[in-house]
C-alpha cells in the first residue's frame, strides 16, 4: 500500500503485561522472540520525501520534554534515502533516564520507501531494519547496536532463545523495564487505532512502584 502523504500511525505496542514465569511458554511453545523494553517514550518518527522529520508520541501528540536535535536529524537523513516516506517506531531515551539524553532506540518500521507495510510480518520488517542499520553498527551492546558516531541511534537486537534467563539478567530496571515478546509471524494491521497491533506482542516487566509486572 502506497504511503504518499503524512498520516499519523499508532505505533504497535503491547498492552498485556504478563508474569515472568510465562516467558518460557511464549518462547518454547509459541516460538515468540524478544527485544528489550527500554524505559523511554514510545515514538513515531516520520521522514518525508524532501527530508522533513516528524516526531510524535504514542498519543498522536507532539513531544513536550524532547525535541529532536539537528545532529539526529542529519544522522537519520544519511541512513534513510530521500524521495520516499519512511516511518519507524522508537523509544526516545531522554526524559525518563538521568544519564541518557536525545537518544532513539529503534525497534520497528511501518513505512519503507513509501510502502505502508500492512500485512507484513514482524520478522519481515526486522529484516528491512537490519539491512539499514547493521552495516552501520559501531558497537554491539547487550541490548542494541550503536549506529552513529555519537551513540545516539540504537537499533534493537532480536533474541530468540534463553529468554527467561535474559529477563532475569537485567541489572538496571530503571533503564530496561523488561522484555517485549513478539510473534515473528504476527502481521501488521492498519495503525489507525492505538491497540490495532496488540495481538502479536506482550510485555514482561520487572516490578516497580508503578506496577507489579
Amino acid at each position: 500500500m502506497k504511503y504518499t502523504d503524512w498520516k499519523y500511525l499508532y505505533p504497535p505496542r503491547p498492552e498485556s503485561a504478563l508474569a515472568p514465569n510465562t516467558i518460557g511458554f511464549y518462547e518454547k511453545t509459541m516460538g515468540w522472540v524478544a527485544q528489550y523494553k527500554k524505559n523511554g517514550t514510545n515514538t513515531i518518527i516520520g521522514i518525508s520525501p524532501v527530508g522533513e522529520i516528524i516526531t510524535m508520541n504514542r498519543h498522536a501528540e507532539k513531544h513536550k520534554a524532547w525535541q529532536i536535535s539537528e545532529y539526529l536529524k542529519t544522522s537519520l537523513l544519511q541512513i534513510f534515502p530521500t524521495g520516499f516516506w519512511h516511518v519507524f517506531v522508537a523509544e526516545v531515551m531522554h526524559s525518563k533516564t538521568k544519564d541518557i539524553k536525545d537518544t532513539i532506540y529503534i525497534h520497528d518500521i511501518l513505512v519503507s520507501n513509501g510502502e505502508y507495510m500492512i500485512g507484513s510480518t514482524f520478522a519481515e520488517r526486522q529484516v528491512i531494519l537490519a539491512g539499514l542499520f547493521l552495516p552501520l553498527s559501531r558497537l554491539e551492546t547487550y541490548s542494541h547496536h550503536v549506529c552513529d558516531e555519537q551513540g545516539k541511534i540504537w537499533f534493537a537486537r532480536l533474541f530468540t532463545a534463553n529468554l527467561t534467563d535474559l529477563f532475569w539478567s537485567i541489572e538496571r530496571p530503571e533503564l530496561d523495564e523488561g522484555l517485549v515478546l513478539k510473534d515473528p509471524a504476527g502481521k501488521l494491521k492498519d495503525c489507525v487505532r492505538e491497540r490495532s497491533n496488540e495481538s502479536w506482542q506482550v510485555k514482561v516487566r520487572h516490578t516497580s512502584k508503578k506496577y507489579v509486572f
